[in-house]
């Protein structure tokens, strides 16, 4: 369940306009899922009562624990020096993508509170002899730079041909492009231009052209390939990803299955370009609906209404974010830059009749107007909830429907502590050493 939480706590989500009743077999999470759709402190709790508890934070943790015996006996197992140097960056960078997950959902922002407590960092796998307290958000990422650090280190150790294999295994342009997107989140803009460019300039990823696709409304690419020309890492299972998003259905008509989770309008409305072809290929309408709803999940192989099994990859770390990094950390400093990083993205999104380059935006326009093309670009791929953390937690509202008729309003409000989850109450027993967050305070 690793990226259960990270589409369904932002403004890019709805539940559905459509008459559709909560269905026999999941009426028993109806009250769970309102406060996880609100933001409720309770939420955990509550989750784990209806039998969906998710267990986030333990297996990111033993994911790390993972990557700590890897880094820990690999002196001890035999092999190269270039083998184990390929093991060691590897293994790093995981613990660092592993950390980035974890401190974006329980601590608070860095650039507004990096003091704030974040997690436990776990950097070795022996058993602890005493219990591990969280750490500041601060010093997590320390961690997380000195991991993708040493990482990089290491893969500069290697040949050429070995930094990138397109093998679903993580390579050096995935950690400069982290290391771009952690600076990003720190506000180190410089630092996240220089590696954007390094992702864009020195590797052969191409941008993938969305004027080569036709559309029929039914059948969608599986963009999560290495066939795609702008894929640096595929990661991420089905079951990762879409347990609200997409697997959770509710009864319409008598014998009809139709998800609670639409894309919200305001994503929608975004699109807001005549020509732009993210409308056509990224948004999947739900299948048979009129007006069209369409449904909340990514870039992923889609035929009618089947999504692929978990055997396949859900998620990327694509070429286009190492533009959109560049652009907005640039669109303050050098909006030539930015300009020029964010037309090259759109050439290759905008149908070619309706296509004009973006030009005389600067400043807070150029910033907003890039951010925007960030939301277009990236939806449902695990952003938009930690954006809206690094952009200064704004106040927005969600209504819950039943039967497509709004029942309650829910708010969170500007800076809110919901913008951080609460530490379930199942690692909190388990650990007396943790000290759990201050817990948000939405309107309802």
């Amino acid at each position: 369940p690793l990226f259960v939480f990270h589409n369904i706590l932002d403004d890019d989500v709805k539940i559905t306009d459509e008459n559709v009743t909560w269905s026999e077999v999941n009426v028993n999470q109806r009250e769970a899922f309102m406060q996880l759709f609100s933001w409720h402190p309770d939420l955990q709790m509550t989750m784990k009562d209806a039998g969906n508890y998710q267990k986030v934070w333990e297996t990111y943790y033993n994911l790390i624990l993972g990557a700590n015996a890897a880094l820990d006996y690999i002196k001890k197992v035999s092999g190269t020096e270039e083998d184990k140097a390929h093991v060691q960056a590897q293994a790093l960078a995981l613990r660092a993508f592993y950390y980035l997950q974890l401190v974006n959902l329980f601590g608070e922002p860095y650039t507004y509170n990096k003091e704030a407590l974040g997690v436990p960092l776990k950097l070795t796998s022996a058993l602890s002899i005493s219990y591990d307290k969280r750490k500041t958000v601060g010093e997590v990422y320390d961690q997380i730079v000195r991991d993708l650090d040493e990482a990089e280190k290491y893969f500069l150790m290697l040949p050429k041909e070995k930094q990138f294999l397109p093998n679903y295994r993580i390579t050096l342009p995935a950690v400069q492009l982290l290391k771009a997107r952690v600076n990003l989140y720190m506000n180190n803009l410089e630092e996240a231009a220089k590696y954007a460019k390094n992702v864009i300039k020195d590797w052969d990823f191409a941008l993938y052209d969305l004027r080569s696709l036709s559309y029929d409304g039914v059948t969608f690419p599986n963009y999560v390939t290495y066939d795609n020309p702008e894929t640096i890492w595929a990661f991420g299972k089905r079951n990762d990803l879409l347990k609200f998003t997409y697997d959770l259905t509710g009864d319409y008509g008598v014998k009809d299955h139709r998800v609670l989770i639409n894309a919200s309008d305001e994503l929608v409305d975004n699109y807001e370009d005549e020509g732009d072809l993210r409308k056509q290929f990224y948004l999947v309408p739900e299948y048979g609906y009129t007006p069209v709803c369409y449904l909340a999940v990514n870039k992923c192989m889609f035929l009618g209404e089947s999504i692929p099994s978990d055997d396949k990859f859900m998620l990327a770390l694509r070429l286009s974010e190492a533009y959109l990094i560049l652009a907005e950390a640039t669109a303050k400093t050098d909006p030539m830059i930015a300009l020029n990083a964010v037309n090259e993205l759109r050439k290759k999104r905008i149908s070619e009749e309706k296509y004009k380059d973006k030009s005389g935006l600067s400043g807070d326009e150029l910033l907003e107007f890039v951010r925007n093309e960030r939301r277009r670009e990236l939806c449902f791929e695990g952003h938009r909830w930690f954006d809206l953390r690094r952009y200064g937690m704004p106040s927005f509202t969600r209504v819950w429907k039943e039967g497509g008729v709004p029942a309650k309003w829910f708010t969170m409000e500007k800076e809110d502590a919901a913008y951080t989850l609460p530490i379930s109450k199942e690692v909190m027993d388990r650990n007396p050493g943790l000290i759990q967050n201050r817990l948000g305070n939405p309107k309802y």
